[in-house]
């Protein structure tokens, strides 16, 4: 019990950051997300559109395919994150309370 005492004095401060981190990432994240959902969905719109008038080769049609899944896959790894931040998060915690 009393060799943990230094440890959970260096967890406390370790456990706040990430627990203001993962608040500010979910956040930012779906904020951003919403933004760049609608990016990647004009991208698609403007790849078929512009593919399909003859305004696009399929090159750049599929280099703006490529945008739009980019745009879309972001948030998706940015939300796998802080997954992987809360998981950490509840550790420290634990680790904290025992």
């Amino acid at each position: 019990m009393l060799l943990k005492l230094p440890l959970k004095l260096i967890a406390f401060p370790a456990a706040l950051v990430v627990t203001l981190a993962q608040w500010a990432g979910v956040f930012l994240t779906s904020f951003a997300g919403a933004i760049l959902y609608i990016l990647s969905g004009l991208c698609f719109l403007i790849a078929v559109l512009g593919y399909l008038m003859g305004i696009h080769t399929g090159s750049e049609a599929a280099c703006m395919f490529g945008v739009g899944f980019v745009a879309f896959g972001l948030p998706l790894v940015a939300g796998w994150l802080i997954g992987k931040a809360s998981v950490l998060n509840a550790a420290l915690w634990d680790f904290i309370k025992s």
